[in-house]
This record gives structure tokens, C-alpha cells and sequence, in this order.
């Protein structure tokens, strides 16, 4: 069984991830145009009721609009299926649990190491943690390609700290991951590990449920 995501990873944030989707760019503007319509449909509604409120509370400010409306887009709205089918979001949703294997050069690529994946993820921001019997990685940069030849592609570089009983030569060691997302329940690609190891593989995972 494989270990909590929850032991030792602790304090670990999500960080930013980057994508070349344009969605970046054009989503903002769309939530100021939103943001300013709330505004004067708010203004005008509390007018007609002759509700006046405090100068202090200014309810109807574009700039506290548009904050409130890009939180809960990074957070939870751009995840809805609307937005895809309209194409104004191409990031895909990869977040939550996913196990599978990896095979190592180490064997020869003989043998299929368990590994169980926890991603967590918003429109700006993931973290991407494995776990296998040995050794625990979690990402440090991560990038979201949606027009690379292959089609869409979660690449990532990641820190590997070896679990209690690992062998005395495993060490702490930095790594990158390149993953073909070929659906939305499957990611299937390489990794290879920094200077001083060398190793190189294949990964491929399979979601075994969403988010938590």
C-alpha cells in the first residue's frame, strides 16, 4: 500500500505552472468586462431601490470585483465545461489521483515500479507529488503545452528524496518529466534524472479518482 501523500509533504505549496495556451491573455480582459457589467448593473439596481451605501463600503468597485471573479475563476470556475466548449480554456483538468508505473534504466527496464501520483491544480498554479516504494519527488516547475507536436504535454522538473529503507546510494536528486496527456484519464512518457544518477525511463499513469 503506498504510503499518505499527506507524510512529508507538508508546507509544500503549489507553484506556478506556465502554458503556451493564449487563454492567459484574453481570460483576464473577458473578467474585466465582466467585472465592469457587475459593476454597473449593481449601481444601477441599488439606485432604483434607493439603497445607499457607505463610502466606505464601495461594493459596486470594478477593481474588488474583478479580484473577487479572477479568484474564483483560478480556483474553481475554469474548470467548467463551458469554457472549453467555447475554447476560451484549453488547459486541461489533471488534477487529482493517478497510479501506474515506471520503468527505469537501473533494470534495464525489465520490471514495473508502482508509483501513485497526486496532482493538485488550479488555472495558475499545480504541484505534482509521486510516490513510489523508494523515494518520493515533488515538482518544482512545471509547464502545460497544448500545441506541441505530439499533442497536449505535461512537462515538469521535479526534486527526488529518497523514503526511510531506501538503499544508502540513493540521494536527494533533481529530475524532469515529460508526459503525454493522451486522455483525460491516462498520461504515458519519459523521465530522466540529473547529474550524478542518470537514469532514464518511461512513465505511464492512469486516474484513479479526481480531486479531493
Amino acid at each position: 500500500m503506498p504510503r499518505s501523500f499527506d507524510s512529508g509533504t507538508n508546507g509544500l505549496e503549489m507553484h506556478p505552472y506556465i502554458t503556451d495556451s493564449d487563454e492567459r491573455r484574453h481570460v483576464p480582459l473577458l473578467i474585466a468586462a465582466v467585472a465592469i457589467g457587475f459593476s454597473l448593473g449593481l449601481s444601477g439596481l441599488l439606485n432604483s431601490f434607493d439603497v445607499t451605501v457607505p463610502g466606505w463600503v464601495d461594493i459596486t468597485s470594478v477593481p474588488l470585483l474583478y479580484g473577487v471573479l479572477y479568484a474564483t475563476f483560478d480556483r474553481y470556475s475554469w474548470r467548467w465545461p463551458i469554457f472549453r466548449t467555447f475554447g476560451i480554456v484549453k488547459v486541461p483538468v489533471l488534477e487529482g489521483r493517478w497510479s501506474g508505473y515506471v520503468q527505469s534504466s537501473h533494470d534495464n527496464h525489465t520490471v514495473n515500479h508502482e508509483v501513485h501520483v497526486r496532482i493538485e491544480q488550479n488555472w495558475t498554479r499545480m504541484r505534482i507529488t509521486l510516490e513510489g516504494d523508494l523515494s518520493r519527488s515533488h515538482s518544482i516547475l512545471a509547464s502545460v503545452l497544448t500545441n506541441a507536436p505530439e499533442g497536449t504535454v505535461l512537462d515538469y522538473e521535479y526534486q527526488n528524496e529518497p523514503l526511510p529503507g531506501a538503499r544508502d546510494a540513493m540521494q536527494i536528486h533533481h529530475g524532469t518529466a515529460r508526459l503525454n496527456i493522451v486522455s483525460g484519464t491516462d498520461l504515458d512518457g519519459y523521465y530522466y534524472t540529473g547529474r550524478g544518477r542518470g537514469n532514464h525511463g518511461r512513465i505511464h499513469l492512469q486516474k484513479s479518482s479526481s480531486a479531493e
